[in-house]
C-alpha cells in the first residue's frame, strides 16, 4: 500500500492541477457548494458517488482524488470566490461561497 503524509498530501496535485473552470468537476462543486455542503471530505465522497471521481482510496481511507479536490477548492479560493473556513485536525477542510457584497 502507498503510505503518504498529509503534509506532502498536496504538493503534488497542486502543481499538476489544470481542470478547467467550467469542467464538470468544477460545475459540481459549484453546484455542492451552494447545496452549503462545505467540507471537501464530504464533497468528494458526493461525486465519487456520482461517478465524477475514482473510489481508490489511501490506506487512511481518504479518497486519492482528495488532494485534487482540495487543489480546486483552493483555486476558487484564489479566484476570491471560496473562502477557507478551516482545517479540521488535518483531517478535512471547510469552504464556502464568498457573499457578494450588497
Amino acid at each position: 500500500m502507498n503510505q503518504i503524509s498529509f503534509d506532502n498530501l498536496f504538493d503534488e496535485e497542486s502543481k499538476n492541477s489544470s481542470i478547467s473552470p467550467t469542467s464538470p468537476l468544477h460545475i459540481t462543486i459549484l453546484e455542492l457548494l451552494e447545496l452549503n455542503i462545505t467540507s471537501a471530505l464530504e464533497i468528494c465522497e458526493r461525486l465519487i458517488k456520482d461517478g465524477l471521481l475514482s473510489n481508490e482510496r489511501f490506506s487512511t481511507n481518504k479518497p486519492k482524488d482528495y488532494p485534487k479536490v482540495c487543489a480546486i477548492l483552493d483555486e476558487m479560493v484564489q479566484q476570491g470566490t471560496l473562502l477557507f473556513i478551516e482545517d479540521k485536525d488535518r483531517s478535512d477542510r471547510n469552504y464556502r461561497i464568498k457573499e457578494i457584497p450588497r
